[in-house]
Order: C-alpha cells, then sequence, then structure tokens
C-alpha cells in the first residue's frame, strides 16, 4: 500500500508586538469539532499533478471560501494508523500560510460541506487544553524558527 499525500496550512496571528483588540498571546487557526475537543489545521489530499501548495489554496476555498497564501514548508507528519482493521500511511506537508486579505473571519466559520466541523482562531493557551494534531506540532507552534519539522506518528518502536 502506499502513503497518502495530504498538505495543510498553518496560519499564525502574533500580537505581542502590537494589536490591543487581541491581547498579546500567539493565536492559530485551527480546524476542529463543534465541542473543541481536539484541534487540527485545516487542508486535504493533494490531488494528481497538483502541489501541496496548491492543494491548500483550493482546500481552503472549497471549505470555507477563503482565500490563502502559501508560504514554506515548516513541517512533514508521517502517520500511521489503522482504520477499520486496515493499516494506512498518511504523509501530510505542512505549510505556514496567510490569509489573503485579513486575519479576520466570521467565528466560528463553518465548514462548508461538514456541518460539524468549524474555523476558529486559538491562543497557545487555549490549545494547550485539547489535543493538537498532529502529535507533537505543538512545539512549532511556540517557535520562531524556520527549520523543517519531522514528525513520525502513530508508529510503535522498529
Amino acid at each position: 500500500m502506499n502513503p497518502k499525500l495530504r498538505a495543510a496550512g498553518i496560519m499564525i496571528r502574533d500580537f505581542a508586538k502590537g494589536d490591543p483588540r487581541y491581547g498579546t498571546e500567539r493565536q492559530v487557526l485551527v480546524q476542529c469539532d463543534e465541542d473543541e475537543s481536539f484541534y487540527r489545521f485545516a487542508g486535504g489530499t493533494v490531488e494528481y499533478g497538483e502541489t501541496a501548495a496548491e492543494a491548500i489554496i483550493r482546500e481552503f476555498m472549497e471549505e470555507y471560501d477563503l482565500e490563502v497564501r502559501v508560504g514554506p514548508l515548516i513541517a512533514v507528519n508521517e502517520h500511521f494508523f489503522q482504520y477499520y482493521g486496515k493499516e494506512h500511511h498518511q504523509v501530510t506537508l505542512i505549510h505556514r500560510c496567510e490569509l489573503e486579505r485579513t486575519n479576520e473571519i466570521p467565528e466560528p466559520l463553518w465548514h462548508k460541506e461538514h456541518a460539524s466541523v468549524k474555523l476558529v482562531w486559538r491562543t497557545l493557551s487555549q490549545l494547550r487544553r485539547r489535543p493538537v494534531y498532529p502529535e507533537g506540532i505543538f512545539s512549532l507552534l511556540e517557535q520562531d524558527e524556520s527549520s523543517i519539522l519531522h514528525l513520525v506518528t502513530g508508529r510503535g518502536p522498529r
């Protein structure tokens, strides 16, 4: 079985230098369920002939009517998991992104196809209270470094 290729975008607002409307804590745009039982980054499957950046742009438009500008690759997540008794291997290329026009979105911004999925800005303090996927990505959200993080999740020791 071949790995499935996905792409996702991380958007960060860092107001430490400025906007009093939001306080001084860094905020991250995350996707979650209605109860916010977990957080993840919006994105989806890379289609044949499409780059990861093109997939991120397409997914944000299809799911939320948002135009995004895709920046550098900041993380690669290789995730191994079982689904209905079958082994899976998924590789996600995670890019830093920005909203094209503004950092303001209606909150919550509901997914156009999945009524229980929403997009919201959350502070790092809020994100600490629930699981953030992929596992291990939280340390990247706290840093300003530009090195690429390679995460391997869901696989036991070999």
